[in-house]
């Protein structure tokens, strides 16, 4: 096996950055960064998506917790707030701190789940259900609403990762090794 050229495929493949946030029925909040989101189905009577979230993960204890979630797209000038959700653990920081959440007239779940008040787009989800699979657990989700708040296209992953320092990139790749120690 060419791992080599497998990895130059794989980097051929430019995702969207998406900010995953979640709470907790007990007020515990938080969020990540992925890239691993998908639209999970062909039916637009029930739109899913499916987030596959590494299980160390505050946020995938969050999602567990409440079986609820908000899916976010960034904007291409939003690096620092992909930044801000890809730095560290929300068990250390409150992520959500200083950003300014959209005051929604209803709120679907009664959880109160983070929507951020400027990015993109926003999807609030309910889990459906979940598997573990090799590095990740799958969350399987009905879309229960969602807004665009602005045009244009996404900030993408090779755009954010260009966008970060020497130090920044260091940091990620160490989270990604400590990830991968931590498999389920």
């Amino acid at each position: 096996m060419d791992l080599e050229a497998i990895g130059r495929v794989f980097r051929l493949i430019d995702r969207e950055i998406w900010i995953i946030t979640a709470a907790a029925p007990d007020g515990r909040r938080g969020g990540l960064t992925a890239t691993a989101v998908l639209s999970a189905s062909l039916d637009p009577q029930r739109p899913m998506l499916l987030v596959g979230i590494t299980p160390n993960h505050y946020t995938a204890e969050l999602i567990t917790a409440s079986g609820t979630f908000a899916a976010h797209l960034l904007r291409p000038d939003q690096g620092p707030i992909a930044w801000n959700f890809a730095d560290g653990s929300g068990r250390d920081r409150d992520k959500l701190a200083g950003l300014k959440l959209a005051d929604l007239a209803t709120n679907t779940n009664g959880r109160g789940v983070p929507i951020l008040a400027d990015c993109l787009a926003w999807l609030e989800c309910r889990t459906a259900g979940r598997f573990t699979e090799a590095d990740r657990i799958f969350f399987w989700a009905d879309v229960i609403v969602g807004e665009q708040f602005s045009s244009g296209p996404p900030l993408r992953e090779n755009a954010f990762i260009s966008s970060l320092t020497d130090s920044q990139r260091q940091q990620l790749a160490a989270a990604k090794a400590e990830d991968l120690n931590r498999r389920a």
